[in-house]
């Protein structure tokens, strides 16, 4: 059963249909958040929520949270109602939360359909989902003043929805826009409780920066279809962010940083090229070309949860063929059947490692990838090109426990690839802090969720410095 709820953490992708005007008054009967328990025969007991609201281009969206797995903002595809049924269809998984809404409006009694096993869920009206505290979160907004804002992609018409901090004093400030890594991610960069884009937000706006801060399309508010989107979206979008800063009469448009993590470093390298930057400081970003960092990564992350030295040897050679064949098949049909043929092939001791490190279900080595044009397109990319046509100040920072973005190769490949002529560059290694910069004993992705620390402070000190150094009001 364990296997039946892991897939709804899975889900990514949002897309939210108009609805008939009479579906409408009545979603808009039911907006909001609601919470139900979910009992699995022989398994445990679930808190399952959902919210109903309307996205950033007024059409009707909505979140289903699987709370005691850490899963927040998880994706469906449709959300409707009809004869007082209210029905969410997951995305990508025969998943759906059908149930009838009662005439008070304050329950709906339902149940949650999994292919053929169906288990009841009766939802209650609260007032918000409850949250896992992590200390470092911040309850509310002091000293500054923070608001929701809506702004459109100009090229494909997809409207972003995000929150912007700014210091409460009248006048021009300096401004930052954060950039999510990989991912359907939230505004707050979300994962198991963490909310470190939040973190960060409050931080730098009470040290007199804006912040901006949003939805990845298709994700939450923000509108469109985040499974289709493309690494050319999440920099058309980014430069949205930045035209939406520079038309803000308290933004000095000269002084504008981009703080990019993981794949959004690789964002605000490429967006540099596109819009002018002052700034960007790199967190866990790759230096290198993406089909490189994913056959360090392969062999890695394995090896941060034990994996032997024979192993990653193995799982390099069996990655190195996935690649390739993806990069060398333009048909999606045509890399289906042969990822299929070459999962079916394998043998011994390749077989067993394989089996053991990777899941084909899911990740950069399963079928799902190998099908994707987007992430076909993905894996041809380099942020190197863009690193050397950028001119500016520039932080690069990594943990030296990163099994994702291992910090001494890829750092090495952003600081030969600037133009030491036209950047002023700082970059740091710090000890004992992996991925998401959070102090680790192995640095695997496992572990993330296990340790209460969100960000770790010598990292926001070093950011402070070089943002107070660099670019005061």
């Amino acid at each position: 059963m364990k296997q039946v709820i892991s897939k709804i953490i899975i889900s990514t992708t949002f897309i939210i249909f108009n609805q008939i005007c009479v579906a409408a008054t009545q979603l808009d009967d039911i907006k909001g958040a609601w919470l139900g328990n979910m009992v699995i025969p022989g398994g445990p007991t679930l808190r399952i929520g959902i919210e109903v609201f309307r996205k950033a281009d007024g059409k009707w969206g909505g979140n289903i949270a699987s709370l005691d797995q850490g899963a927040r903002y998880i994706s469906v595809s449709s959300v409707a109602v009809k004869n007082n049924f209210l029905t969410l269809q997951m995305a990508g998984a025969p998943v759906k939360i059908v149930g009838q809404i009662t005439d008070d409006k304050k329950v709906i009694n339902a149940k949650f359909h999994q292919g053929d096993s169906v288990f009841k869920l009766d939802l209650k009206r609260i007032e918000q989902l409850p949250e896992q505290i992590r200390k470092q979160t911040p309850k509310k907004a002091e000293g500054y003043t923070q608001r929701e804002v809506n702004y459109q992609s100009v090229e494909d018409g997809i409207w972003l929805s995000g929150t912007l901090t700014a210091p409460q004093k009248v006048g021009q400030y300096p401004a930052i826009m954060l950039v999510a890594g990989s991912g359907p991610n939230h505004r707050d960069s979300y994962h198991a409780g963490h909310r470190p884009f939040k973190v960060l937000a409050d931080h730098f706006t009470k040290l007199g920066f804006i912040v901006l801060r949003s939805d990845k399309r298709g994700v939450n508010r923000s509108s469109g279809i985040f499974q289709d989107a493309t690494l050319k979206d999440f920099v058309m979008d980014t430069q949205a962010g930045l035209q939406f800063l520079k038309k803000q009469s308290n933004v000095e448009p000269n002084q504008i940083v981009l703080i990019g993590h993981s794949e959004g470093s690789l964002v605000s390298a490429m967006v540099s090229e596109v819009e002018k930057v002052q700034g960007i400081v790199s967190l866990a970003g790759p230096g290198m070309s993406v089909k490189d960092i994913l056959l360090l990564q392969d062999q890695t992350e394995p090896a941060a949860k034990g994996a032997t030295k024979s192993e990653t040897d193995l799982l390099l050679e069996f990655s190195s063929q996935f690649y390739s064949m993806v990069l060398e098949t333009p048909s999606s049909i045509e890399r289906k059947n042969k990822v299929e043929t070459l999962y079916a092939g394998l043998t011994g001791k390749m077989a067993e490692a394989v089996d053991k490190w990777v899941n084909k279900n899911s990740g950069t080595l399963s079928f799902a990838s190998a099908e994707s044009d987007s992430f076909r397109e993905f894996l041809q990319q380099t942020p190197l090109p863009s690193w050397n046509k950028f001119k500016g100040k520039a932080l690069i920072l990594n943990g030296d426990m990163d099994s994702q973005v291992p910090a001494k190769q890829n750092i090495e490949g952003i600081l030969s690839a600037l133009n030491e002529e036209q950047v002023e560059v700082e970059s740091k290694i710090f000890r004992g802090l992996n991925h998401m910069f959070q102090p680790a004993n192995s640095g695997a992705v496992d572990e993330y969720s296990k340790i209460e620390t969100t960000l770790d402070n010598e990292v926001i000190k070093s950011m402070s410095i070089w943002l107070a150094r660099n670019f005061e009001k």
